[in-house]
């Protein structure tokens, strides 16, 4: 987090940024997402990074994805509303989980647009996103799918969706896969 650009901001100024916004306190957010006070501030001043899920219960506190806890901060211009440099994306590092996200756009229609590396002996299990339709496709390597309880094998060139079912996942294999990840609303038609 570091190494962001300072037109970027850090994520702990961002989070800082929209929970003044809100008009919460330190004490307020730090009950929300069932983390210290000390932890919040921490993260406000960037000393400590959120992983995946802590990400996800800052995200739920503040009612919405979150891709839009990031670059809270950017200043508007030509350049910054319609490119996002790779300097300027952040790692989301994904706790216990084995992966390392990156998120490759800001949100845009609730839309989260992910590069995910799953690790080499890495596994996850992910709760069905209500109302939401992921879907991917492995750019590198292979890895074990279970969608709803379903279970596949996918490798490079294959895709994958889920309309809010169960995800699971599992890399046995010893070298990293890579998969561009998408989590989007779910179509109004249930056969869409």
């Amino acid at each position: 987090m570091s190494d962001a650009s300072p037109q970027c901001g850090s994520l702990g100024q961002d989070l800082r940024r929209l929970r003044i916004s809100r008009g919460l306190r330190i004490a307020d957010l730090a009950a929300l997402v069932n983390r210290s006070t000390g932890w919040i501030s921490q993260v406000e001043r960037d000393r400590s990074q959120p992983g995946y899920a802590d990400l996800a219960a800052l995200a739920r506190a503040f009612d919405m994805p979150i891709s839009q806890l990031f670059r809270q901060g950017v200043q508007a211009g030509a350049e910054t509303r319609d490119v996002l440099r790779r300097r300027q994306r952040r790692e989301i590092t994904g706790d216990n989980t084995g992966a390392l996200d990156d998120l490759l756009v800001p949100v845009i229609g609730g839309i989260e647009f992910y590069r995910s590396v799953l690790l080499a002996q890495s596994a996850s299990e992910l709760p069905g996103r209500k109302g939401r339709l992921e879907m991917g496709t492995v750019l590198e390597g292979e890895f074990e799918i279970w969608i709803g309880g379903r279970h596949h094998v996918v490798g490079a060139g294959d895709s994958f969706w889920s309309r809010g079912e169960p995800l699971s996942w599992l890399n046995p294999h010893d070298t990293p896969c890579v998969v561009i990840w998408v989590v989007a609303p779910l179509p109004h038609d249930p056969d869409a």
